[in-house]
């Protein structure tokens, strides 16, 4: 639970940090879209793919492979978590329609269940699927380590897969 005042005080150090490249309400700048190797994660997502340990260490640590500093020796512990604290109030709608769009372009032809290599490589329908929103997330952002699930972080943004989860929840068998 966020101690009282840290979500205002990290909102205060991400304004001052943080929006440079993420942008003010946590969906990447201007600037941070143009970022090398990568651009800028939308913030608003981090439930989707993160604990709060795993945020309180990206914030530490920056991110690999990417321009995401580390701020250990800027921010105290505790204003690294009022960072994590306020991170996790940004909110993203995601559009149900948009996930079934980029589902159908790029996931049916193995998770639909007439997709054509479905027999192949027995990918498993994802209507009866027990996972829940974040280890979907996580799946479709990792991968599977030898399967051709492979991850898909390259090929879509924080915002696609969650759009793609949210389409996933929505046409879930419900038992």
């Amino acid at each position: 639970m966020a101690a009282e005042g840290g979500v205002e005080k990290g909102k205060v150090i991400f304004e001052k940090y943080c929006v440079k490249c993420h942008g003010e309400d946590g969906s990447g700048s201007e600037h941070g879209k143009y970022l090398k190797a990568s651009p800028a994660r939308d913030l608003r997502t981090n439930r989707l793919f993160f604990t709060d340990s795993e945020l309180v260490i990206i914030i530490n640590h920056g991110a690999a492979w990417r321009e995401m500093p580390n701020w250990e020796y800027v921010l105290s512990e505790d204003e690294v978590q009022n960072v994590a604290w306020y991170l996790r109030t940004l909110k993203f709608v995601p559009d149900p329609r948009e996930g079934e769009r980029i589902f159908e372009k790029k996931c049916a032809l193995c998770h639909a269940s007439d997709g054509a290599a479905k027999k192949i490589w027995k990918a498993p329908d994802l209507e009866g699927s027990a996972l829940g929103p974040f280890e979907t997330a996580r799946l479709i952002r990792y991968g599977i380590h030898n399967t051709l699930m492979f991850p898909r972080e390259s090929v879509q943004t924080n915002a696609e897969i969650a759009d793609v989860v949210d389409y996933l929840e929505s046409i879930k068998i419900k038992k």
